[in-house]
C-alpha cells in the first residue's frame, strides 16, 4: 500500500516538473522595462531600463526624435510637453510610458536687478515679446512710448508699434517698466523700422499643406514608417514642435507627438481631411483640426 502510494507521488512529482517546463518553454515572454521619473523639468535626466528575459532585439523610442538600442541608460527633454515613449522587443512585443515634462523654472532673487529681456530692433505691426526677469518682482507697469500710457501690467508683454508716417527709416522708442521693487522705471531702447511684411501664406498653400499632412497621416495610421513620416512633418511644418495642438473631430484635443502615437494604435482609422492654422509671424504651423473615422 505504502509502496503505491510512494511511486504514485514520484509519478505526480515528474509530472509537474514535465508540465512546469512546457510552461516556462511555451510561455510568452512579458516585457519588464521602467522608465523614472515620470514627470520631470525640462533639461533633466531620465532614466530608462529594460531587464526583460528575451534574445531578441529592443528598440526605445523617446518621442522627440531620439532613439536607442541599449538596455538601460539616460536622456532629456529640452522643450515642455507631454512625451509617449514606446519600447519595442523582437519588432513584436510592445510597451509604452507617459513622461510629462515641466518648463525650468526662472529663478529670481531678492537682491538681483530687474531687467528687460526683448529685442532691440524690430518693425512697425510687428508682435514683440519683452518679459521682465530678476529681482522678484510681481507687479509689473510697461509703458512703450508710443500711446502715451500703460500698455500692459503682465510680466511679459506683447507690443505691436503702429505705422507712422515719416521720412526717417526707423524710430526710436523708450519702452519704460516700474515694478513693485524698484524705486525708477528700467529703460529700454527699440529701434522700429518701416516695412514689415506678415507672413500670409495663401489659401491654395495651405490647402497643399493640410493635403500633406492627411496623405501622411494615413500611412502612419497604416501602419507605414513612423519616424518617416512623423519627423517629415515635425521639421517640414512644426518647426519641431511636437507639442503642437492637434484638434479632433472638434470634440477632443493632443500634443502632436501623442496623436501620432496614437494612430499606430487605433486600427482603421481614415483621416477625412486636415485643416492647418499658421502663425501670422512665422512659417510654422501652430494648430491642427483632424477630421477622421473609424471604419
Amino acid at each position: 500500500m505504502n509502496s503505491k502510494m510512494t511511486l504514485s507521488a514520484r509519478a505526480l512529482f515528474f509530472t509537474l516538473i514535465v508540465l512546469s517546463g512546457l510552461y516556462q518553454y511555451t510561455a510568452e515572454p512579458t516585457i519588464r522595462a521602467k522608465v523614472e521619473p515620470i514627470q520631470q523639468v525640462a533639461g533633466q535626466p531620465i532614466r530608462y531600463v529594460d531587464s526583460t528575459d528575451a534574445d531578441g532585439r529592443r528598440h526605445w523610442e523617446f518621442g522627440n526624435g531620439q532613439d536607442s538600442r541599449v538596455a538601460k541608460g539616460e536622456f532629456y527633454y529640452s522643450q515642455p510637453g507631454t512625451y509617449l515613449i514606446r519600447l519595442t522587443i523582437d519588432n513584436n512585443l510592445t510597451k509604452t510610458f507617459s513622461v510629462v515634462v515641466t518648463p525650468r523654472k526662472i529663478v529670481q532673487t531678492q537682491d538681483s536687478l530687474v531687467k528687460i529681456k526683448g529685442p532691440a530692433t524690430g518693425y512697425e505691426r510687428e508682435k514683440l515679446v519683452f518679459t521682465a526677469e530678476g529681482g522678484g518682482a510681481r507687479q509689473f507697469s510697461w509703458r512703450f512710448g508710443a500711446s502715451g500710457q500703460i500698455d500692459s501690467r503682465d510680466q511679459t508683454a506683447i507690443y505691436s508699434y503702429p505705422a507712422v508716417e515719416s521720412y526717417t527709416p526707423f524710430q526710436v522708442y523708450k519702452i519704460e517698466l516700474m515694478t513693485d521693487v524698484t524705486k525708477y522705471p528700467v529703460v529700454k531702447e527699440v529701434r522700429i523700422f518701416k516695412g514689415f511684411n506678415k507672413f500670409a501664406p495663401t489659401i491654395d498653400s495651405l490647402d497643399i499643406t493640410g493635403s500633406d499632412f492627411k496623405r501622411r497621416l494615413q500611412l502612419i495610421a497604416d501602419g507605414q514608417s513612423f519616424n518617416v513620416h512623423y519627423n517629415y512633418l515635425l521639421k517640414r511644418y512644426l518647426c519641431e514642435k511636437n507639442n503642437t495642438i492637434v484638434r479632433i473631430n472638434d470634440a477632443k484635443t493632443n500634443d502632436f507627438y501623442s496623436y501620432c502615437m496614437g494612430l499606430q494604435f487605433d486600427r482603421g482609422v481614415r483621416i477625412d481631411g486636415v485643416a492647418v492654422i499658421a502663425d501670422s509671424l512665422t512659417s510654422c504651423l501652430v494648430r491642427l483640426n483632424v477630421t477622421q473615422h473609424n471604419q
